[in-house]
């Protein structure tokens, strides 16, 4: 994520929450992006973005990512990142394109 403006609070979370750098990579460029009336963007993984990450990224990478499928990225609309997590509530993978 070389050029990508990160916080200190998303070194940390990234760190604490045991996050591969390059399946937080793959979620930052391949996540489907849901904003908020506030600017801030949550990035999660759909079956169009796993299925993106497996075509441009290869097995392993969309292994990694899909072990990890729960977590998710949250991203000021400047693209800063501000913090990486593990949702516990049941997330809708689908997308309607």
């Amino acid at each position: 994520m070389n050029g990508t403006i990160r916080t200190k609070h998303f070194n940390q979370r990234i760190q604490q929450r045991g996050l591969d750098e390059t399946v937080v990579m793959a979620l930052f460029h391949c996540g489907e992006r849901r904003t908020s009336h506030r600017g801030i963007d949550s990035l999660i993984f759909t079956k169009n973005a796993l299925a993106d990450i497996r075509s441009d990224h290869g097995l392993a990478i969309f292994k990694a990512c899909e072990r990890l499928r729960s977590a998710y990225l949250i991203t000021s609309e400047d693209g800063v990142l501000i913090t990486v997590a593990h949702s516990y509530r049941r997330t809708i993978h689908r997308v309607v394109r």
